[in-house]
């Protein structure tokens, strides 16, 4: 985010124990105390913080050397003042999918697609439960020598 901004501001980030992804049932997977949730919290330099959770993924091996995925997402930026302003809550989809072309060398396809949420868009019903905006990126990842 400070990159995205250009400058510093976020002031912390946690990790959340929640539900289905807290560290009790990582680490009965064989997950470490180190490894990451899928619940964020960020709290910004100003009045502000985001909560961001994963509410579905998936993925597929379409071959020996490709690979698909997708993530939804949901996060909830609200204001931590007096403010009376209600969270804004924004529904994200990324969909991944790699290829090997050898061992050195993948390159990839992300789509991030962006939908409108019943909570803080009066558009909602019209979208139809439809993309609102699309987001197209080529990866091309190749191993550095050390």
């Amino acid at each position: 985010l400070n990159a995205f901004a250009g400058k510093s501001v976020v002031a912390s980030v946690q990790y959340a124990d929640v539900g289905g992804s807290n560290r009790q049932s990582v680490v009965a997977l064989g997950g470490t105390q180190e490894d990451p949730l899928q619940t964020t919290i960020v709290y910004f330099k100003g009045p502000a913080a985001q909560k961001s959770f994963v509410t579905s993924h998936g993925a597929e091996t379409l071959s020996d050397s490709s690979w698909a995925g997708y993530e939804v997402q949901r996060s909830i930026f609200a204001l931590t003042n007096t403010n009376t302003a209600p969270p804004i809550t924004t529904d994200t989809e990324y969909i991944w999918k790699f290829e090997r072309l050898n061992e050195n060398h993948v390159q990839g396809k992300l789509r991030i697609a962006g939908y409108l949420n019943a909570q803080s868009d009066t558009l909602y019903f019209d979208a139809r439960q439809r993309a609102v905006s699309l987001q197209d990126y080529t990866l091309d990842m190749k191993k550095v020598q050390e």
